[in-house]
């Protein structure tokens, strides 16, 4: 009995955990396609300076996100490589989000974004404003 119940328990927490996810990732997915426009157009091969791929992720954006898998026990890690894919890009950028943003702010998402977890409000108000206008077209395009 305890067994069935234990089991029963697990179960639960598990759905409830990929629901979250699935959740978060569909609340994300407008800013994360409004950044993917704005950095890349959607080019994979995109590059500027150290930044690459379709968010434009910087090889700092990769090793934190790997402290932050290694620091929930997680035996995943992200390769310099996986900057060019729009999946993996995604997941980085939940994975930020999750740990530094877990109110799920989009102005505080966007400012993360251009400038890092001590970003500077006044410098990156212009990269706040450019995402907020394309997810306003993405919208009205849908």
């Amino acid at each position: 009995m305890k067994k069935v119940i234990l089991t029963t328990f697990v179960a639960i927490i598990s759905q409830l955990a990929f629901s979250q996810e699935v959740s978060d990732s569909a609340y994300w997915e407008p800013v994360m396609n409004a950044i993917i426009f704005n950095e890349s157009r959607g080019n994979v091969n995109a590059r500027n300076g150290i930044y690459l791929g379709p968010m434009q992720i910087s090889p700092a954006l990769v090793n934190g996100c790997n402290g932050i898998l290694k620091s929930q026990g997680s035996s995943k890690s992200f390769t310099l490589n996986d900057r060019r894919s729009i999946e993996k890009s995604k997941e980085m950028f939940m994975l930020i989000m999750s740990k530094y943003n877990p109110e799920r702010d989009i102005d505080k998402a966007c400012r993360i974004w251009a400038g890092g977890v001590k970003y500077s409000v006044k410098g990156t108000q212009g990269f706040v404003n450019r995402i907020r206008n394309i997810m306003k077209r993405q919208a009205n395009e849908n």
